[in-house]
């Protein structure tokens, strides 16, 4: 087994911090971060850098390409309107889904330090716990848009229909089929 790269040894507000210098430098200049690592008093190679800038940029590109599908996917359903029931929050709850578990199983390898492994662990079963959560609300407000929606339409075919002569038996049995009654 190859030996742990050096970054992960980094504190995690400067590992952030490269990150963001990575990210902002298009994964580039890996020499200068390389050096900027030093000034900070980190001895952090170049090759690890370089390595682990490609690990992320990896990471990066695939995170990238789901938000591109999930946002094509939101484009072409808000042009059919065909969302109502929020197919796009559980399309982009699973994609989180996914993606929690990715970093969950990197961090374990990545993590020597058991507790501190764990205590990352326990913040994204929360997250997912949180996406769980906002899945079900999403599913009960559109049930509740539903339920509206079916009882304003009974009203108004029950109105259309009184209005026409119909009976009051053939009314509710309508009714309640628009309302799914039985």
């Amino acid at each position: 087994m190859p030996p742990r790269n050096q970054v992960y040894s980094l504190p995690p507000e400067v590992r952030d911090e490269l990150n963001e210098r990575l990210v902002s430098t298009g994964f580039q200049g890996y020499s200068a971060l390389a050096d900027w690592l030093a000034e900070r008093g980190y001895n952090v190679s170049r090759s690890s850098v370089h390595r682990y800038g490609q690990d992320l940029q990896d990471e990066f590109d695939e995170a990238m390409g789901d938000v591109r599908k999930t946002t094509e996917l939101a484009k072409a359903m808000a042009a059919d309107q065909e969302d109502e029931s929020g197919h796009l929050i559980d399309a982009t709850a699973r994609m989180v889904q996914d993606q929690l578990l990715r970093i969950t199983i990197a961090m374990r390898k990545a993590e020597q330090d058991p507790a501190k492994a764990a205590k990352q662990i326990g913040s994204v079963t929360k997250a997912l716990a949180d996406i769980g959560r906002v899945s079900l609300s999403q599913k009960k407000w559109a049930a509740e848009v539903r339920a509206e929606v079916a009882k304003e339409a009974a009203e108004k075919a029950e109105a259309s229909m009184a209005t026409q002569g119909m009976s009051r038996a053939a009314i509710d049995s309508i009714k309640r089929d628009i309302l799914g009654i039985a």
